[in-house]
């Protein structure tokens, strides 16, 4: 399956699903991003060392959160594609709390340690562990350790091809960067639910 086939199949699970997936992606971003930028609220009334705890306390709740939001994201929107999503997935990562937090750690401190060596390998590592959130919606039973091994495992041969997938989107990126942000609230979702399609094609060796 080509890269347009995979879009047009995301697109098409995102179309009449649009106010639940606004609102999904709003509440997401509110929870992993925004609390990192309470800082500068907190400059206009807090002296220099409270502003700077602050700031420590709100990027650590956001790390804390990102790891079962994300999970929670991913099974957003695997189920879109059985038109059957809805807010609620996106919470379901605290059921697994242990191992979407851990899963989150472990490819940040990764992909960290192989960018202290130079970028693209800290760029071809993200790759590498690219799967593992969507690998970990489908194996309940598979620590956040396995679910790296197996995504490095999925990824060996198609990290180009992934690359590629991505650099498809830099039109959007452009335009979302242009429309200060808004376009954001498209390209997300239609980022996400396309590489649903790129994993569900590379699962079934369907890839090209």
């Amino acid at each position: 399956m080509s890269f347009e086939e995979m879009k047009l199949k995301a697109k098409a699970h995102l179309s009449g699903n649009w106010p639940v997936v606004i609102i999904t992606i709003l509440i997401f971003l509110a929870l992993t991003q925004l609390f990192t930028n309470q800082n500068r609220v907190v400059t206009y009334t807090q002296g220099e060392s409270q502003v700077n705890s602050s700031s420590a306390f709100f990027n650590l709740l956001s790390f804390i959160l990102t790891g079962p939001l994300t999970y929670g994201l991913m099974v957003f929107f695997r189920r879109l594609r059985e038109q059957r999503a809805n807010i609620a997935d996106l919470f379901d990562g605290f059921k697994r709390f242990g191992d979407t937090f851990l899963l989150n750690l472990l490819t940040t401190v990764f992909v960290i340690l192989w960018t202290l060596l130079l970028i693209v390998p800290g760029i071809i590592a993200a790759i590498r562990y690219t799967m593992a959130y969507l690998i970990m919606t489908e194996n309940p039973d598979m620590t956040a350790l396995e679910c790296i091994q197996a995504s490095k495992m999925m990824m060996d041969g198609h990290k180009m091809d992934f690359f590629s997938f991505v650099l498809s989107f830099i039109g959007w990126f452009l335009l979302s960067i242009l429309t200060f942000g808004l376009g954001f609230l498209y390209l997300i979702p239609y980022y996400n639910a396309s590489k649903v399609e790129f994993y569900e094609t590379l699962k079934q060796g369907n890839l090209y």
